[in-house]
């Protein structure tokens, strides 16, 4: 099994940094996640987050470097709050749902 955070080829940049050694990858992400936003989402895709919302967590990060990004500061910037994967970390639980939404969303900059 491929150990990801060290030699990281989670990309197609594959730019094989050893996150573990809190090395930053081409996308600026280190070790643990970036969340830049969670929340109900209403602005896109009506048949696909209803009337109630899509509950959609943003994370930050991207190796696409896309020209006419629409998330260019969650994308290559540092916004958001890193957690663990098993959201431990006191204060970094994501709660995008109040149970009426439509569905959940986890969105990269490479979706």
């Amino acid at each position: 099994m491929n150990n990801f955070s060290e030699k990281c080829a989670l990309c197609p940049r594959l730019c094989k940094v050893d996150r573990a050694a809190r090395q930053k990858g081409f996308c600026g992400g280190g070790n643990l996640v970036k969340v830049a936003r969670a929340s109900l989402h209403f602005w896109e895709e009506p048949c696909i987050s209803g009337e109630s919302g899509s509950g959609t967590v943003f994370f930050s990060g991207c190796t696409m470097r896309c020209v006419f990004c629409q998330n260019k500061e969650i994308s290559r910037g540092n916004a958001g709050k890193e957690i663990t994967v098993t959201c431990s970390t006191p204060g970094a639980t994501i709660n995008v749902s109040d149970g009426n939404d439509f569905d959940i969303n986890l969105t990269s900059g490479q979706t």
